[in-house]
């Protein structure tokens, strides 16, 4: 068998391999090196490949596809330092456990730590973010090669879905010539593998006695796509208040036990103590509520569909590997007790709470009154993307009375890649992008993407040129006179450029009421920038925080 047969064999057999195992989308950053597989995605009838010339940006746009199918994902790159370049949304990947599959093509052997140009070491680069990673084969036409990759890959499979999903790495190295056999088009197949399915049982022995405690709570995070209804069922038989994270989807149900403003209330000094804590899903976003679990003597149950617990922000008691609805569903026939008095209290202060803030926000014209008035723009039709720093929080605190989803990149909590991944879940789902400034610099690149796929997607930037989520920390008075230059960051850079670059209607409004006027009903390529005042929206903040501290007063 001649190299050409071989390479193609190989580069066939191994895009089928990823069709079989649910991958239907493939984002490329071109390049030489990844050529034989580059067309194999290409080639195969039913696999959609994606063009993205930056690695960075691209890899962030495959996390966005996956947040929005809810299926696995490749991207593929050339050899070298293009690889590097996928390493931010890798860490990301593996802490959100999002099934990446990342493949990069390398230098055969006999080209590696000689020298030669655009080789580095690509075996285990990726080893701290990763579930699993192969260095395969160079091309020989030996069955035992291709026994390697239907091995591999049911090995790997393991990582794309269930409690052990997280990113995998694939080394190819590639000889030259690098063209394979275009007319092969037999060795492309369709065929589907069984999946990997999961599902545990669990004793409850160990805390019935537990739940019969009076004064229990549920903390959600976020459920990454599970199944909620039976934390709601649960929690509406046995009267326990749900305190919902933006991400855990349980906002939109607008349940009269869903708690939503627990993070200001806990940064008012909220005292009330539980004696039992359900904790479910991924940490919450809420600094003041972490903080506060790891004060409370209350015992801890962890529920995670994970095979590696998120112990954070405190060791849980006891811990569970199983979903959420499995687990409450466990529960069904547990003796209710009574606790009317218990979820009536939080619902009166969570009340008073969603009153004052509304009142607030009728007054304000800080970013979180844009915020809150985007808020209510947006429909049950309608995905939020909500960048890191303040956005995320200010979502935190004013997400009610919505049926909005929301998502964010949570699991290393960076900026970068924001309007990436947004854009990769617009391809699935009708999809607005709150962002900040800095954010929106850091990923600027992304937007290409907009343009030369037609992705339509509204962007909402609040722009206070510079990191305003500094002047919320001890830095700002403890070293104001190094403040602006190290944490402040000013860039005064024109987005409305951006925008043209990019084929973006742009418009740029500096108030609350402008604001108020535009509509959201039809999606398009466009970006509102909204200009703001750092040390407003700290003051204004910080107003809102003392009138909830009032409330509390009052009510406890």
């Amino acid at each position: 068998m001649n190299h050409k047969e071989a390479l193609t064999k190989q580069v066939y057999t191994f895009a089928s391999e990823l069709y079989a195992y649910g991958v239907r989308e493939v984002v490329i950053s071109p390049g030489s090196r990844s050529t034989p597989l580059a067309i194999a995605f290409e080639a195969h009838p039913n696999i959609k490949t994606w063009i993205h010339p930056d690695e960075r940006s691209a890899a962030f746009f495959a996390l966005g596809l996956i947040k929005g199918s809810e299926r696995p994902v490749a991207i593929l790159c050339t050899s070298g330092t293009a690889a590097a370049n996928y390493t931010p949304a890798i860490a990301e990947s593996q802490i959100s456990r999002i099934p990446l599959i990342v493949l990069t093509s390398d230098r055969p052997h006999e080209l590696r730590s000689v020298g030669a140009p655009q080789a580095i070491n690509q075996v285990n680069m990726f080893a701290n973010y990763i579930n699993f990673q192969f260095d395969m084969p160079v091309a020989d036409g030996s069955q035992e090669m291709l026994n390697t990759i239907n091995y591999q890959m049911q090995i790997a499979s393991q990582y794309l879905y269930g409690p052990h999903r997280g990113p995998i790495h694939f080394n190819l190295p590639f000889r030259e010539p690098l063209t394979p056999d275009l007319e092969m088009t037999e060795n492309l197949k369709s065929e589907h593998k069984i999946l990997p399915h999961y599902q545990k049982n669990i004793d409850i022995q160990d805390i019935k006695n537990v739940l019969k405690d009076k004064k229990g709570l549920i903390i959600v995070g976020d459920m990454q796509h599970q199944a909620v209804d039976q934390i709601l069922t649960y929690a509406t038989i046995h009267d326990l208040p749900i305190l919902a994270d933006p991400l855990s989807q349980l906002r939109k149900f607008n349940h009269p036990n869903v708690i939503t403003t627990y993070d200001l209330l806990y940064r008012s000094h909220l005292n009330i103590d539980a004696d039992f804590i359900i904790r479910v899903g991924k940490p919450v976003i809420s600094k003041k509520l972490n903080q506060w679990l790891t004060r409370t003597n209350a015992f801890q149950i962890l529920v995670q569909n994970n095979d590696k617990i998120d112990v954070f922000p405190t060791p849980p008691h006891i811990s569970y590997e199983i979903s959420a609805n499995d687990f409450f569903r466990s529960l069904v026939n547990e003796p209710t007790v009574n606790r009317k008095d218990w979820i009536e209290r939080w619902q009166s202060i969570e009340a008073q709470s969603r009153k004052a803030i509304t009142q607030h926000m009728s007054q304000a014209t800080d970013e979180s009154a844009f915020v809150s008035t985007l808020i209510q723009k947006l429909t049950k039709d309608d995905a939020l993307f909500v960048s890191n720093s303040m956005p995320i929080r200010d979502v935190d605190n004013l997400l009610f009375d919505s049926e909005v989803e929301v998502y964010a990149n949570r699991g290393a909590n960076g900026i970068d890649g924001v309007i990436s991944t947004a854009l990769g879940m617009a391809v699935h789902k009708r999809v607005t992008l709150l962002i900040g400034d800095l954010a929106f610099y850091h990923d600027m690149n992304g937007l290409l993407m907009a343009k030369l796929n037609d992705i339509h997607i509204n962007i909402v930037i609040l722009n206070n040129d510079g990191g305003g989520i500094f002047s919320y920390l001890p830095q700002k008075t403890a070293a104001e006179q190094y403040f602006e230059r190290l944490f402040g960051t000013p860039t005064g850079l024109n987005f409305e450029y951006t925008a043209m670059l990019y084929d973006f209607s742009f418009k740029r409004l500096n108030n609350i009421t402008d604001f108020s006027q535009v509509s959201f009903s039809n999606m398009n390529s466009y970006i509102y920038e909204m200009i703001t005042n750092r040390e407003d929206n700290l003051e204004q903040h910080q107003l809102l925080y003392q009138k909830l501290s009032e409330i509390l007063n009052v009510t406890l």
